[in-house]
Protein backbone atom coordinates (compact mmCIF):
# COMPACT_ATOMS: atom_id res chain seq x y z
CA UNK A 1 0.00 0.00 0.00
CA UNK A 2 0.65 3.41 -1.00
CA UNK A 3 0.06 5.89 1.91
CA UNK A 4 -0.96 9.24 0.70
CA UNK A 5 -1.82 12.06 2.88
CA UNK A 6 -4.16 15.39 0.67
CA UNK A 7 -3.57 18.65 2.55
CA UNK A 8 -6.83 20.40 1.50
CA UNK A 9 -10.05 19.48 -0.47
CA UNK A 10 -11.02 21.82 -2.82
CA UNK A 11 -10.80 22.01 -6.52
CA UNK A 12 -7.14 20.66 -6.66
CA UNK A 13 -7.11 18.65 -3.24
CA UNK A 14 -10.76 16.69 -4.00
CA UNK A 15 -9.71 16.12 -7.94
CA UNK A 16 -6.38 14.31 -7.06
CA UNK A 17 -8.08 12.74 -4.46
CA UNK A 18 -11.23 11.16 -6.55
CA UNK A 19 -8.18 9.97 -9.19
CA UNK A 20 -6.14 8.05 -7.00
CA UNK A 21 -9.05 6.56 -5.19
CA UNK A 22 -9.59 4.68 -8.40
CA UNK A 23 -6.33 2.78 -7.70
CA UNK A 24 -6.74 0.12 -4.72
CA UNK A 25 -3.13 -0.07 -3.98
CA UNK A 26 -3.15 3.85 -2.38
CA UNK A 27 -4.55 4.91 1.37
CA UNK A 28 -5.66 8.06 1.14
CA UNK A 29 -5.99 10.34 3.65
CA UNK A 30 -7.37 13.95 3.23
CA UNK A 31 -6.95 16.37 5.79
CA UNK A 32 -9.17 19.75 5.71
CA UNK A 33 -9.07 22.77 7.97
CA UNK A 34 -12.49 23.78 7.87
CA UNK A 35 -15.32 21.65 8.56
CA UNK A 36 -17.85 19.99 6.73
CA UNK A 37 -21.05 21.61 5.94
CA UNK A 38 -23.66 21.91 4.24
CA UNK A 39 -23.29 23.18 0.64
CA UNK A 40 -26.39 25.86 1.08
CA UNK A 41 -24.16 27.38 4.01
CA UNK A 42 -20.98 28.16 2.35
CA UNK A 43 -21.18 31.74 2.71
CA UNK A 44 -20.99 31.37 6.70
CA UNK A 45 -17.25 30.25 5.88
CA UNK A 46 -15.89 33.00 4.16
CA UNK A 47 -12.41 34.47 4.75
CA UNK A 48 -11.30 37.64 3.75
CA UNK A 49 -7.46 38.87 3.26
CA UNK A 50 -7.23 42.13 3.86
CA UNK A 51 -3.95 43.53 2.90
CA UNK A 52 -3.04 46.89 1.28
CA UNK A 53 -4.63 47.94 -1.76
CA UNK A 54 -6.71 44.87 -2.17
CA UNK A 55 -8.85 42.36 -0.59
CA UNK A 56 -8.67 38.58 -0.90
CA UNK A 57 -11.86 36.82 -0.88
CA UNK A 58 -11.70 32.93 0.30
CA UNK A 59 -13.50 30.14 1.89
CA UNK A 60 -12.68 27.60 4.64
CA UNK A 61 -14.55 24.27 4.84
CA UNK A 62 -14.59 20.97 2.53
CA UNK A 63 -15.17 21.94 -0.84
CA UNK A 64 -13.33 25.28 0.18
CA UNK A 65 -13.97 27.83 -2.72
CA UNK A 66 -15.55 25.81 -4.97
CA UNK A 67 -18.89 25.91 -2.57
CA UNK A 68 -19.01 29.72 -3.37
CA UNK A 69 -17.87 29.92 -7.19
CA UNK A 70 -20.61 30.66 -10.17
CA UNK A 71 -19.43 27.29 -11.79
CA UNK A 72 -17.57 28.86 -14.60
CA UNK A 73 -15.64 26.45 -16.59
CA UNK A 74 -13.49 27.46 -19.25
CA UNK A 75 -9.82 26.39 -19.92
CA UNK A 76 -6.98 28.67 -19.08
CA UNK A 77 -2.92 28.71 -19.47
CA UNK A 78 -3.63 25.88 -22.14
CA UNK A 79 -0.60 27.21 -23.88
CA UNK A 80 1.61 28.88 -21.34
CA UNK A 81 1.26 25.17 -19.98
CA UNK A 82 2.41 23.50 -23.17
CA UNK A 83 5.66 25.89 -23.08
CA UNK A 84 6.32 24.32 -19.53
CA UNK A 85 5.82 20.53 -20.88
CA UNK A 86 2.71 19.79 -19.47
CA UNK A 87 -0.32 19.29 -21.85
CA UNK A 88 -3.44 19.03 -19.73
CA UNK A 89 -6.10 18.88 -23.43
CA UNK A 90 -6.66 14.79 -22.46
CA UNK A 91 -7.95 15.89 -18.56
CA UNK A 92 -9.95 18.85 -19.61
CA UNK A 93 -11.72 16.50 -22.62
CA UNK A 94 -12.50 13.93 -19.55
CA UNK A 95 -13.31 16.29 -16.64
CA UNK A 96 -15.58 18.53 -19.28
CA UNK A 97 -17.35 14.82 -20.56
CA UNK A 98 -17.48 13.62 -16.60
CA UNK A 99 -18.91 16.90 -15.21
CA UNK A 100 -21.35 17.81 -18.61
CA UNK A 101 -19.76 20.96 -18.67
CA UNK A 102 -22.15 23.36 -21.51
CA UNK A 103 -23.57 26.39 -21.14
CA UNK A 104 -26.98 26.77 -19.71
CA UNK A 105 -29.95 26.40 -21.78
CA UNK A 106 -31.30 29.74 -23.20
CA UNK A 107 -34.55 29.56 -20.65
CA UNK A 108 -31.73 30.53 -17.49
CA UNK A 109 -30.50 33.49 -19.62
CA UNK A 110 -32.91 36.36 -18.17
CA UNK A 111 -33.80 40.03 -19.13
CA UNK A 112 -30.56 41.44 -17.48
CA UNK A 113 -28.08 39.31 -19.10
CA UNK A 114 -29.53 39.65 -22.84
CA UNK A 115 -30.15 42.65 -22.25
CA UNK A 116 -26.10 43.02 -21.88
CA UNK A 117 -25.43 40.29 -24.44
CA UNK A 118 -27.64 42.29 -26.59
CA UNK A 119 -26.09 45.61 -25.96
CA UNK A 120 -22.70 44.10 -26.41
CA UNK A 121 -23.38 43.08 -29.86
CA UNK A 122 -24.48 46.84 -30.38
CA UNK A 123 -20.93 47.69 -29.62
CA UNK A 124 -19.23 45.09 -31.71
CA UNK A 125 -18.28 43.07 -29.26
CA UNK A 126 -19.27 39.16 -28.75
CA UNK A 127 -20.36 38.73 -25.22
CA UNK A 128 -20.69 34.55 -25.49
CA UNK A 129 -22.47 32.16 -22.84
CA UNK A 130 -20.76 30.79 -19.88
CA UNK A 131 -20.28 27.13 -19.85
CA UNK A 132 -20.69 26.24 -16.55
CA UNK A 133 -21.14 23.06 -14.23
CA UNK A 134 -24.77 23.23 -12.80
CA UNK A 135 -27.20 20.94 -13.54
CA UNK A 136 -29.93 22.76 -15.27
CA UNK A 137 -32.61 21.13 -13.87
CA UNK A 138 -32.10 21.68 -10.47
CA UNK A 139 -31.32 25.58 -11.04
CA UNK A 140 -34.23 27.71 -9.79
CA UNK A 141 -32.24 30.85 -11.00
CA UNK A 142 -31.84 32.59 -7.92
CA UNK A 143 -29.08 34.28 -7.93
CA UNK A 144 -27.05 32.38 -4.95
CA UNK A 145 -24.69 31.09 -6.88
CA UNK A 146 -21.73 32.70 -4.58
CA UNK A 147 -23.38 31.84 -1.06
CA UNK A 148 -23.65 28.21 -1.60
CA UNK A 149 -25.89 26.98 -4.23
CA UNK A 150 -29.65 26.17 -2.11
CA UNK A 151 -30.61 23.76 -4.94
CA UNK A 152 -27.24 21.83 -4.85
CA UNK A 153 -27.59 22.43 -8.48
CA UNK A 154 -23.82 23.54 -8.80
CA UNK A 155 -20.78 21.07 -8.74
CA UNK A 156 -18.42 21.70 -5.87
CA UNK A 157 -15.47 19.18 -5.05
CA UNK A 158 -17.50 18.23 -2.38
CA UNK A 159 -18.80 15.48 -4.69
CA UNK A 160 -15.03 14.34 -5.97
CA UNK A 161 -14.42 13.95 -2.16
CA UNK A 162 -17.67 11.54 -1.71
CA UNK A 163 -16.65 9.90 -4.45
CA UNK A 164 -13.28 8.59 -2.87
CA UNK A 165 -14.51 8.66 0.48
CA UNK A 166 -16.49 5.68 -1.36
CA UNK A 167 -13.54 4.43 -2.26
CA UNK A 168 -12.30 4.16 0.88
CA UNK A 169 -10.30 7.24 1.12
CA UNK A 170 -10.55 8.85 5.17
CA UNK A 171 -11.62 12.51 5.36
CA UNK A 172 -10.32 14.53 8.58
CA UNK A 173 -11.94 17.63 9.06
CA UNK A 174 -11.50 20.75 11.21
CA UNK A 175 -8.09 20.00 11.69
CA UNK A 176 -5.12 22.71 9.91
CA UNK A 177 -1.81 20.88 8.99
CA UNK A 178 0.92 22.87 11.10
CA UNK A 179 3.77 21.63 9.75
CA UNK A 180 5.49 18.58 7.32
CA UNK A 181 7.75 16.03 8.60
CA UNK A 182 11.35 15.64 6.33
CA UNK A 183 13.86 13.49 6.17
CA UNK A 184 16.94 12.45 4.58
CA UNK A 185 14.97 15.22 1.72
CA UNK A 186 11.84 12.28 1.77
CA UNK A 187 8.28 13.97 2.82
CA UNK A 188 7.74 11.11 5.62
CA UNK A 189 4.36 12.74 6.97
CA UNK A 190 2.11 16.05 8.22
CA UNK A 191 2.13 17.44 11.80
CA UNK A 192 -1.19 18.91 13.36
CA UNK A 193 -2.03 20.14 16.44
CA UNK A 194 -2.39 16.87 18.07
CA UNK A 195 -1.11 14.10 16.26
CA UNK A 196 1.02 13.18 13.35
CA UNK A 197 0.36 11.28 10.56
CA UNK A 198 3.17 9.44 8.47
CA UNK A 199 3.02 8.74 4.43
CA UNK A 200 5.12 8.20 1.51
CA UNK A 201 3.57 10.74 -0.52
CA UNK A 202 2.04 14.41 0.74
CA UNK A 203 -0.07 16.93 -1.52
CA UNK A 204 -0.40 19.71 -0.46
CA UNK A 205 -3.61 21.49 -2.14
CA UNK A 206 -4.52 24.38 0.88
CA UNK A 207 -4.18 26.78 -1.29
CA UNK A 208 -1.94 29.21 -3.02
CA UNK A 209 -2.31 31.87 0.78
CA UNK A 210 -1.53 28.33 2.82
CA UNK A 211 0.58 25.83 0.78
CA UNK A 212 3.27 28.28 0.48
CA UNK A 213 3.60 28.94 4.74
CA UNK A 214 3.74 24.75 4.71
CA UNK A 215 6.75 25.53 2.18
CA UNK A 216 8.72 27.77 3.62
CA UNK A 217 8.45 25.96 7.30
CA UNK A 218 10.64 23.26 5.94
CA UNK A 219 13.08 25.78 3.95
CA UNK A 220 11.41 26.32 0.41
CA UNK A 221 11.28 29.81 -1.09
CA UNK A 222 7.96 29.67 -2.16
CA UNK A 223 5.49 32.43 -2.19
CA UNK A 224 6.47 34.71 -4.53
CA UNK A 225 5.09 35.63 -7.81
CA UNK A 226 1.40 35.90 -5.97
CA UNK A 227 -1.45 37.12 -8.37
CA UNK A 228 -5.09 37.35 -7.52
CA UNK A 229 -6.97 38.57 -10.77
CA UNK A 230 -8.28 41.27 -9.38
CA UNK A 231 -12.18 42.45 -10.29
CA UNK A 232 -14.40 45.09 -9.62
CA UNK A 233 -18.34 45.24 -10.05
CA UNK A 234 -19.30 48.18 -12.27
CA UNK A 235 -23.39 48.92 -12.56
CA UNK A 236 -26.10 51.57 -11.86
CA UNK A 237 -29.63 52.07 -12.18
CA UNK A 238 -32.25 50.03 -14.60
CA UNK A 239 -35.67 50.06 -13.15
CA UNK A 240 -36.85 46.52 -12.20
CA UNK A 241 -34.51 44.80 -14.01
CA UNK A 242 -33.90 42.24 -11.30
CA UNK A 243 -30.55 40.96 -11.92
CA UNK A 244 -30.15 40.02 -8.20
CA UNK A 245 -32.49 37.08 -9.26
CA UNK A 246 -30.58 35.49 -12.57
CA UNK A 247 -27.92 33.36 -12.41
CA UNK A 248 -24.31 34.71 -11.97
CA UNK A 249 -21.58 35.33 -14.82
CA UNK A 250 -23.96 33.79 -17.46
CA UNK A 251 -22.01 35.26 -20.15
CA UNK A 252 -18.50 36.06 -21.06
CA UNK A 253 -16.71 38.93 -23.04
CA UNK A 254 -12.67 38.19 -22.98
CA UNK A 255 -10.49 41.28 -24.18
CA UNK A 256 -7.07 40.26 -24.20
CA UNK A 257 -6.58 40.46 -20.14
CA UNK A 258 -9.88 41.42 -18.91
CA UNK A 259 -12.95 39.23 -19.02
CA UNK A 260 -16.82 41.28 -18.42
CA UNK A 261 -19.46 39.12 -17.30
CA UNK A 262 -22.88 39.84 -15.79
CA UNK A 263 -22.48 39.79 -12.02
CA UNK A 264 -24.66 41.62 -9.51
CA UNK A 265 -22.75 42.24 -5.91
CA UNK A 266 -24.84 43.71 -2.78
CA UNK A 267 -22.16 46.07 -2.24
CA UNK A 268 -23.76 47.91 -4.69
CA UNK A 269 -27.14 48.27 -3.17
CA UNK A 270 -25.92 51.00 -0.46
CA UNK A 271 -24.19 52.99 -3.24
CA UNK A 272 -27.44 53.40 -5.56
CA UNK A 273 -29.82 53.78 -2.27
CA UNK A 274 -29.17 57.91 -2.95
CA UNK A 275 -30.82 57.71 -6.35
CA UNK A 276 -33.78 56.08 -5.24
CA UNK A 277 -32.85 52.93 -6.52
CA UNK A 278 -33.70 49.89 -4.45
CA UNK A 279 -31.77 46.11 -5.31
CA UNK A 280 -33.86 45.16 -7.42
CA UNK A 281 -32.93 48.33 -9.88
CA UNK A 282 -29.05 47.47 -10.30
CA UNK A 283 -28.02 46.03 -13.34
CA UNK A 284 -23.96 45.37 -13.12
CA UNK A 285 -21.17 43.67 -14.72
CA UNK A 286 -17.68 42.18 -13.30
CA UNK A 287 -14.56 43.48 -14.56
CA UNK A 288 -11.51 40.89 -13.78
CA UNK A 289 -8.26 41.31 -14.84
CA UNK A 290 -5.16 39.50 -15.97
CA UNK A 291 -2.74 41.10 -12.92
CA UNK A 292 0.67 40.92 -12.04
CA UNK A 293 2.07 38.19 -10.44
CA UNK A 294 4.36 40.46 -8.30
CA UNK A 295 2.65 39.54 -4.76
CA UNK A 296 3.93 37.83 -2.05
CA UNK A 297 3.21 35.69 1.19
CA UNK A 298 5.77 35.38 3.59
CA UNK A 299 6.44 34.57 7.13
CA UNK A 300 2.13 34.90 7.33
CA UNK A 301 1.66 38.03 5.44
CA UNK A 302 0.55 38.63 2.30
CA UNK A 303 1.87 42.04 0.24
CA UNK A 304 -0.24 42.49 -2.97
CA UNK A 305 -1.15 45.53 -4.59
CA UNK A 306 -2.23 46.99 -7.43
CA UNK A 307 0.68 47.87 -10.67
CA UNK A 308 0.37 50.62 -12.53
CA UNK A 309 -0.40 48.45 -15.55
CA UNK A 310 -3.24 46.64 -13.76
CA UNK A 311 -5.06 50.36 -13.08
CA UNK A 312 -4.39 50.63 -16.71
CA UNK A 313 -6.10 47.16 -17.35
CA UNK A 314 -8.83 48.04 -14.90
CA UNK A 315 -9.84 51.29 -16.13
CA UNK A 316 -9.97 49.88 -19.43
CA UNK A 317 -12.03 47.04 -18.79
CA UNK A 318 -14.39 49.43 -16.67
CA UNK A 319 -14.84 52.15 -19.57
CA UNK A 320 -15.99 49.45 -21.77
CA UNK A 321 -18.58 47.77 -18.70
CA UNK A 322 -19.87 50.82 -18.31
CA UNK A 323 -20.17 51.58 -22.44
CA UNK A 324 -22.00 48.26 -22.33
CA UNK A 325 -24.35 49.40 -19.39
CA UNK A 326 -25.70 52.65 -21.20
CA UNK A 327 -25.58 51.02 -24.40
CA UNK A 328 -28.36 48.15 -22.00
CA UNK A 329 -30.73 51.11 -20.87
CA UNK A 330 -28.55 52.20 -17.97
CA UNK A 331 -28.79 55.54 -16.20
CA UNK A 332 -25.32 56.92 -16.92
CA UNK A 333 -25.48 59.57 -13.92
CA UNK A 334 -26.07 56.23 -11.77
CA UNK A 335 -22.96 54.35 -12.37
CA UNK A 336 -20.83 53.14 -9.14
CA UNK A 337 -18.42 50.13 -8.27
CA UNK A 338 -17.52 48.24 -6.06
CA UNK A 339 -13.69 48.40 -4.82
CA UNK A 340 -10.97 46.03 -6.17
CA UNK A 341 -11.15 42.53 -5.07
CA UNK A 342 -9.11 39.28 -5.28
CA UNK A 343 -10.63 36.43 -6.81
CA UNK A 344 -8.30 33.71 -8.02
CA UNK A 345 -4.86 33.74 -5.78
CA UNK A 346 -1.99 31.63 -7.34
CA UNK A 347 1.30 31.02 -8.04
CA UNK A 348 2.78 31.05 -5.23
CA UNK A 349 4.64 27.28 -5.87
CA UNK A 350 4.41 27.85 -9.47
CA UNK A 351 5.58 25.54 -12.35
CA UNK A 352 9.05 25.89 -13.01
CA UNK A 353 10.14 28.19 -9.73
CA UNK A 354 8.78 25.41 -7.12
CA UNK A 355 7.28 22.24 -8.61
CA UNK A 356 7.93 20.38 -11.98
CA UNK A 357 6.32 19.64 -14.55
CA UNK A 358 4.79 16.33 -12.77
CA UNK A 359 3.67 19.21 -9.84
CA UNK A 360 6.70 17.55 -7.03
CA UNK A 361 8.53 19.91 -5.18
CA UNK A 362 12.88 19.36 -4.23
CA UNK A 363 11.44 17.12 -1.63
CA UNK A 364 10.95 13.50 -3.03
CA UNK A 365 7.10 12.52 -2.68
CA UNK A 366 5.86 16.20 -1.74
CA UNK A 367 4.12 17.57 -4.86
CA UNK A 368 1.40 20.46 -4.96
CA UNK A 369 -1.87 20.22 -6.12
CA UNK A 370 -3.90 23.80 -6.35
CA UNK A 371 -3.51 27.36 -8.23
CA UNK A 372 -0.27 27.76 -6.49
CA UNK A 373 1.29 25.97 -8.86
CA UNK A 374 0.02 28.09 -12.09
CA UNK A 375 3.18 30.14 -13.50
CA UNK A 376 1.07 33.16 -14.33
CA UNK A 377 -2.37 34.92 -13.66
CA UNK A 378 -4.68 33.09 -15.87
CA UNK A 379 -7.42 36.31 -15.79
CA UNK A 380 -10.33 34.32 -15.78
CA UNK A 381 -11.83 31.27 -13.82
CA UNK A 382 -9.26 28.94 -13.35
CA UNK A 383 -11.41 26.41 -11.85
CA UNK A 384 -11.10 23.66 -14.71
CA UNK A 385 -7.28 24.25 -15.25
CA UNK A 386 -6.52 23.19 -11.74
CA UNK A 387 -8.57 20.49 -11.94
CA UNK A 388 -7.03 18.99 -14.97
CA UNK A 389 -3.90 19.74 -13.77
CA UNK A 390 -4.84 17.66 -10.35
CA UNK A 391 -6.28 14.46 -12.23
CA UNK A 392 -2.95 14.93 -14.34
CA UNK A 393 -0.89 14.18 -11.06
CA UNK A 394 -3.18 11.57 -9.97
CA UNK A 395 -2.91 9.83 -13.01
CA UNK A 396 0.61 10.40 -12.66
CA UNK A 397 1.18 8.87 -9.47
CA UNK A 398 -1.35 6.05 -10.09
CA UNK A 399 1.09 5.14 -12.90
CA UNK A 400 4.38 5.01 -10.71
Amino acid sequence: MVNIIIVGSGAGGATVAQTLSKNPKNNITIIEAGPQANVQESYKYYKSWDYESIEILSTKLVGGSTTVIAGNMIPTLVTELMINGIDINPQLHSLEDELDIVPLPLKHTKKGTQKLIDASKKLGLHMGRMPKAINSDKCINCGKCALGCPMNAKWSSIRFIKEAVVENAKLITDTPVIGLIVEDNKIRGVKTKNNTYTADIVILAAGALNTPLLLQDIGIDAGHNLFVDPFVTIGGVLRDINQIEEVSMNALLDLNGIVISPHYSGILEKKVEKFGAKKEDILSLMVKIKDENKGTVKNGFIHKGVSSDDIALLSRGTGIAGSILVEAGVDPETIVSTQARGAHPGGTAAIGDIVDSNLMTEVEGLYVSDASVLPVAPGAPPLLTIMALARRLGEYINSL
